[in-house]
C-alpha cells in the first residue's frame, strides 16, 4: 500500500517555483530544493521526478498562473486602450516591487530555452497562448471601433507580447518604473 504524501504538492511546487524563480535553473541544485523545500530528496524525485522535470512543472504552474492573469486582464470591459495601459502598469508594478526576482518566463527564456527543447516548447506555447489572447481582444476592440480596420490584430499581438518580454526584462535589470511607463504608453500609441 502507498504511503500517504507527508507534504501538500501545490504548495511545496509553489516553494520550488520561487526558488527557481530568484536563483535560476542552474545555480538552484537539487540539494538546494530539499533543505529549502523541507521534504526528502526520494519524496520530491517519487512526486515530481529529478530537477528538471521539477522545474517543468513549476514553469507549467506559473505559465497557467500568468495566462490566467492575462485573460482576466483582457476580458476586462473597459476600452482596449485602458485596458492595455492597466495591464502594463500592473505588470511593471509587480516586476519593480522591491525584490521581485522577476518573470520566471522571460529568466527561462534566457537560461534554458536556447538548449533544453522541453523549455522551448513551454515558451513557445506561453507565446501562442498570449498572442492569441491579444489577438481576440483586439479584434474585439477592432469590431467596436477602438481601433482602425487596417490595423493587423496578430500583427499587433505579436508587438503587445514583445513588449511584454521587453518590460520584464527592462523591470529587473533597470528597475526605472517612469522609463517603462514612458515606453509602455509609447508602444500603445500602435493602436492609434
Amino acid at each position: 500500500m502507498p504511503r500517504a504524501k507527508e507534504f501538500d504538492e501545490a504548495e511545496v511546487l509553489d516553494q520550488a517555483l520561487e526558488l527557481f524563480r530568484a536563483r535560476g535553473f542552474k545555480h538552484t541544485s537539487f540539494a538546494d530544493l530539499v533543505d529549502e523545500l523541507g521534504v526528502s530528496r526520494q519524496s520530491l524525485y517519487d512526486t515530481y521526478g529529478d530537477k528538471q522535470a521539477l522545474y517543468h512543472t513549476a514553469l507549467k504552474r506559473y505559465l497557467d498562473r500568468g495566462t490566467d492573469f492575462i485573460r482576466r486582464k483582457l476580458e476586462e470591459p473597459a476600452p482596449v486602450r485602458k485596458t492595455l495601459t492597466d495591464l502594463f502598469e500592473d505588470m511593471i508594478s509587480a516586476n519593480c516591487e522591491c525584490g521581485s526576482p522577476g518573470c520566471l518566463m522571460v529568466n527561462s527564456m534566457v537560461e534554458l530555452s536556447p538548449h533544453d527543447d522541453a523549455t522551448r516548447a513551454l515558451v513557445l506555447e506561453h507565446a501562442r497562448t498570449f498572442e492569441n489572447l491579444f489577438a481576440s481582444r483586439l479584434s474585439a476592440a477592432q469590431r467596436k471601433g477602438e481601433i482602425a480596420k487596417a490595423k493587423d490584430p496578430v500583427a499587433l499581438a505579436q508587438f503587445l507580447y514583445h513588449t511584454v518580454l521587453g518590460l520584464a526584462v527592462a523591470s529587473r535589470a533597470l528597475g526605472d518604473q517612469a522609463s517603462l511607463r514612458q515606453t509602455a504608453r509609447l508602444a500603445l500609441q500602435v493602436l492609434d
